[in-house]
């Protein structure tokens, strides 16, 4: 029948009964939130808490997982730790003991391991004449998992420079020449190769190590310091540095690379390993296939410099000018 035939009192009573039939169906659902199900069982969904909230319960056995609230608790987020260097102790894992030292002369003294490098001493004194503040920071990153240190410098002028933990297999370095063991340390690697070079010995012997292999031996007088070198705006950029040595983030970056990062400038230049940065368009090698290391510049373009200076010099005068001497 059509619409305008049916009387309008079954109408009211068809919905009226919609109505009911809606009503008790909604009664019944809530009856089951925070109570029990038919049989006496507990509700296993959301039940409500104390202050009136929700909170979801974990099933027995399980452990309850807890959200992050903040960026900083995502399991991917590095952590970063930066303390003084006079509780640098609290810092699990940390390569510097700081114990003995009564002042912060002596706290750069202990970074730069005496006896020291003969042509790192003009680097050493340029800091030590511009260096404020001694801090020592742990840095945590999930992807790839590693755990980096780094000493952070803080000069006079505000401005910050920072340097890996030392090679593990360079800190035994004798730098010790056949003069003698008096002053600052008498091998210059300018007069050898800087491989360890063994009192009484007629030749240098590189230093053994079964987990790493150097690429570059005559380096070992800087690494047995510091592993990489470079300037930190902010102390949020050091753990992508750490992790991408590579990288330049707002002019943070590695000036001196860490001996993980030591490869060819491209794949066209095999015989080359880049050890340095001079600018963004042009980087410091060593050419492998010498015997007496120089420095070869190869600009972004490939064109390539050759010159005589050994690379520890090299790095020396790159801490003095990062540092403000120059």
């Amino acid at each position: 029948p059509e619409v305008a035939d049916v009387p309008w009192g079954w109408l009211a009573i068809a919905l009226t009964a919609l109505a009911t039939t809606a009503l008790l169906a909604m009664a019944m659902g809530f009856s089951f939130v925070g109570g029990k199900r038919p049989g006496g069982k507990p509700h296993q969904g959301r039940s409500a808490s104390a202050d009136g909230g929700s909170s979801q319960r974990a099933a027995p056995g399980v452990k309850e997982v807890v959200e992050p609230t903040c960026l900083e608790e995502e399991p991917w987020c590095p952590k970063t730790d930066i303390k003084p260097w006079q509780q640098a102790s609290q810092l699990q894992g940390c390569p510097w003991d700081f114990g003995q030292c009564e002042s912060l002369e002596e706290a750069l003294k202990r970074v730069w391991r005496q006896p020291m490098c003969k042509d790192l001493e003009k680097a050493f004194d340029a800091l030590q004449a511009r260096v404020a503040q001694l801090q020592v920071a742990r840095v945590q990153v999930a992807v790839p998992a590693a755990t980096h240190f780094a000493v952070v410098y803080g000069l006079h002028s505000g401005a910050e420079l920072f340097g890996g933990a030392p090679v593990e297999h360079a800190v035994g370095l004798d730098l010790f020449g056949e003069e003698g063991s008096g002053g600052r340390g008498q091998l210059s690697p300018t007069r050898a190769d800087g491989l360890r070079r063994r009192r009484g010995a007629s030749s240098p012997k590189r230093v053994p190590c079964e987990a790493f292999d150097m690429k570059l031996p005559c380096l070992l007088p800087f690494y047995r310091v510091h592993d990489g070198f470079g300037v930190l705006l902010a102390a949020q950029h050091l753990p992508v540095l750490l992790s991408n040595p590579g990288d330049t983030i707002n002019g943070s970056c590695f000036y001196v690379y860490p001996a993980r990062f030591l490869e060819p400038p491209s794949h066209s230049l095999p015989h080359l390993v880049r050890f340095a940065r001079v600018d963004k368009a042009c980087c410091a090698c060593v050419d492998s296939r010498w015997e007496e290391p120089g420095v070869v510049y190869v600009e972004k373009r490939g064109e390539t410099t050759e010159d005589d200076e050994h690379p520890v010099l090299f790095i020396a005068d790159t801490v003095c000018n990062i540092a403000g001497q120059r």
